[in-house]
């Protein structure tokens, strides 16, 4: 089964979620109507500050399997990785442990700490973290492993759930990038353990580029501190005839760190209706559609090329990484898929293939046929 029809992707065959996931029509069509709403400010009401943010949280709560109170709504993984790493109130000799081979996102924000003392490992993953090696990383010392649940290059998923009970039971916060996850293959917030989830909006939610999430566990919501004030985010705020009584009086959960300018309406509204969207077809359904197709790449993989992703159950994703015997190979194939209005990336040497719902069957065998040349 394909989707293929919810979106207009012109004459390409777009197997790229991973780098951008397409709008769904139903969110071209939210798009629009935002801007219809800036074309005339008169159809803007003074609740739609509040009321599209929350609305943002209650369809993106289910691919969290949390309350939408524990989500606030941000500009992306950045956002939520630096707001925590900028604002945990380290003294010289705190420790985090961060895997190898993450996106930028991921370790940048810990590893500018180190020159406030805080010490940082970064782990080997040889391909995938175990649970074992962060284990043996821990200290008495250390405050936060970080990780992203999915890897942006070879697709690997993380074992979240037991780093998350290690963690837990040492105190330790764990936070997690759930970029490449959420969207795309299940995800829960309370077997994973997070005590915080970052993840962009731009790939697999299907939303516009400057969306976010960002969870924080209702027992972390006193433990980390509110660097950016935003006046929408305080109670009462929704009265502006009482605008300059207001106080520093959070609204309840992680609605505190919403960025500021929330209600961007033609990121959130369409961020909405990408959401609904995908909630209709439902996560499981979602992932089982991508499996299926990588499974098909992978049965008809030309000699020359093998999967560098895993295939296992517990630790794929939507995200195939292919690679040629040799460099060359694999450049080569890269501009034939370009020439022929194929899209895929190169990320770090080897072609990733990262197809969804929009894609069918069809659009495996023409990226094949483009291997075999």
């Amino acid at each position: 089964m394909s989707w293929k029809s919810d979106f207009d992707l012109g004459g390409t065959t777009y197997l790229n979620g991973a780098n951008h996931g397409p709008l769904p029509r139903v969110a071209i069509d939210a798009a629009n109507e935002a801007l219809e709403w800036k074309r005339d400010p008169s159809l803007i009401d003074d609740s739609i500050y509040f009321t599209l943010p929350d609305r943002v949280r209650q369809a993106a709560s289910p691919f969290f399997n949390c309350h939408p109170e524990d989500l606030a709504v941000t500009t992306g993984a950045s956002a939520g990785m630096s707001l925590l790493a900028g604002g945990l109130g380290w003294e010289p000799g705190d420790h985090v442990v961060i895997p190898a081979g993450e996106f930028p996102a991921v370790y940048l924000p810990w590893v500018a700490l180190r020159s406030s003392g805080v010490e940082v490992d970064v782990l080997p993953t040889d391909g995938g973290l175990t649970t074992r090696r962060i284990v043996e990383a821990l200290r008495p010392t250390t405050r936060v492993v970080a990780v992203g649940h999915v890897n942006f290059a070879t697709g690997y998923r993380l074992d979240v759930e037991a780093i998350g009970r290690i963690c837990s039971d040492r105190g330790i916060a764990f936070v997690i990038d759930a970029t490449q996850s959420v969207g795309s293959v299940p995800f829960d917030v309370h077997t994973a353990g997070a005590a915080v989830v970052a993840a962009a909006g731009y790939k697999w939610m299907l939303s516009p580029y400057g969306t976010g999430v960002f969870y924080v566990d209702p027992a972390w919501v006193n433990r980390l501190p509110v660097p950016v004030v935003n006046w929408s985010t305080v109670n009462g705020s929704e009265d502006f005839n009482k605008m300059t009584e207001l106080d520093i009086d959070f609204r309840a959960g992680a609605m505190r760190w919403d960025a500021p300018e929330t209600a961007s309406f033609s990121n959130c509204n369409p961020m909405v209706a990408a959401l609904e969207f995908l909630g209709q077809i439902g996560i499981e359904q979602v992932f089982a559609h991508t499996r299926s197709l990588i499974d098909r790449l992978v049965d008809g993989l030309p000699a020359g090329f093998r999967v560098e992703s895993s295939l296992a159950a517990e630790s794929r994703s939507s995200i195939c990484r292919l690679v040629g015997d040799d460099q060359e190979l694999t450049r080569a194939a890269y501009q034939r898929c370009l020439q022929a209005k194929i899209s895929v990336s190169m990320r770090e040497s080897g072609l990733r293939v990262s197809p969804g719902v929009w894609n069918s069957e069809g659009d495996i065998d023409r990226l094949l046929e483009q291997l075999t040349s």
